[in-house]
């Protein structure tokens, strides 16, 4: 799952006024009465979330161009390639190392630029990315991800549409890599941190959920070789799948861990292509052969109707599991608000 640059521990968020990490409940406080000078406290994720949305976007936006202008100078520079003015140039065209230091240099921005938002702007320091059990939740998504594509190749193979012809003398690792850490990083902040945790504030966690996962999608079918059907087969597979790990965790890192392997196993060790964005040379060299439906063709593994059932039956697994620990919500409303008064004290009703 990318766009070219143009045991799961039971923690939930944090809450700022918590010492305990695990102890923060999202669900709406019971009503209050109004007492005169009280006022309604913050909701779930804080305050002013129409401007923290806005300077996600914008950030978002900031961080992919900025990846792209480092990745293509590097690329410059280092083999004095210049792009063509017509079709510029695509993440197969960007020097491995070049496009890793873009990748990692965009991370630390993403996350940054969350930390940023949720604390400064939102008031919820630390929220979805905060708090213990972090590499545990990173690792588990690492394997999860890395599971999921196995499998998937692996079902793809029995059925006749992979089959691994021998090693790549020469694999190219890097740029697997660089996909990996573009996508799990700069993707999940701004699509599950902001997006899903923001509309699941003002709309509830299904809603979220779903509106999501179409947007997920629908940002990749711009790639050369993903198209329409590309496009739903991330809304199916992987927009239900990343979205279902916020909203069990209530974090990021289930989501960038799965995300990270995902990305970076298919095209790192299958030698697919990543969401239609061109060729990869991973450490097998394989051929495909069937029907795209099966192989997933030019868009690789993720465009396979097998990878599609594997994703969206583990993406159910997330959504269950977050539901049975009371992690899917209503809507955040101003009237479900805990009553504070003016000097910050819960006055009495």
């Amino acid at each position: 799952m990318s766009t070219p640059p143009s045991s799961v521990p039971s923690s939930v968020p944090s809450d700022p006024a918590s010492s305990d990490p695990r102890a923060f409940d999202p669900r709406p406080a019971t009503p209050a009465v109004a007492a005169p000078g009280a006022r309604r406290a913050p909701g779930r994720n804080g305050r002013l979330t129409g401007v923290q949305l806005l300077v996600s976007v914008i950030l978002f936006l900031v961080v992919e161009t900025l990846i792209s202008v480092i990745a293509v100078v590097w690329t410059v520079v280092t083999s004095g390639a210049v792009p063509d003015p017509s079709s510029g140039f695509g993440v197969a065209d960007f020097d491995p190392t070049g496009f890793l230091v873009a990748a990692v240099i965009g991370a630390v921005l993403a996350i940054a630029g969350h930390i940023l938002v949720v604390g400064p702007i939102g008031a919820r320091p630390g929220q979805a990315v905060g708090g213990r059990g972090k590499l545990a939740e990173l690792a588990a998504g690492l394997g999860i991800g890395s599971l999921l594509i196995a499998l998937s190749t692996g079902i793809i193979a029995l059925l006749g549409g992979y089959r691994v012809t021998g090693l790549d003398p020469n694999p190219q690792l890097l740029a697997p890599l660089a996909i990996g850490i573009f996508a799990a990083f700069v993707e999940e902040v701004f699509f599950r941190g902001a997006l899903l945790r923001l509309i699941d504030g003002w709309l509830g966690s299904w809603a979220a959920l779903a509106l999501t996962s179409v947007l997920f999608g629908l940002v990749h079918i711009t790639n050369d070789d993903a198209g329409l059907w590309g496009a739903i087969a991330i809304i199916i597979e992987a927009g239900v799948l990343l979205g279902g790990a916020y909203l069990l965790t209530r974090r990021l890192w289930l989501a960038i861990g799965i995300h990270l392997a995902w990305n970076t196993v298919q095209s790192g060790i299958f030698s697919f292509a990543v969401s239609g964005t061109g060729e990869q040379h991973g450490i097998l060299q394989a051929q495909l052969s069937g029907p795209d439906w099966l192989s997933g063709g030019a868009m690789g593994v993720e465009g396979s109707v097998v990878t599609v059932i594997v994703g969206l039956a583990a993406g159910i697994v997330m959504v269950v599991l977050a539901h049975r620990r009371g992690n899917l919500l209503p809507r955040d409303r101003r009237a479900d608000r805990s009553l504070t008064g003016a000097d910050g004290t819960v006055p009495n009703a």
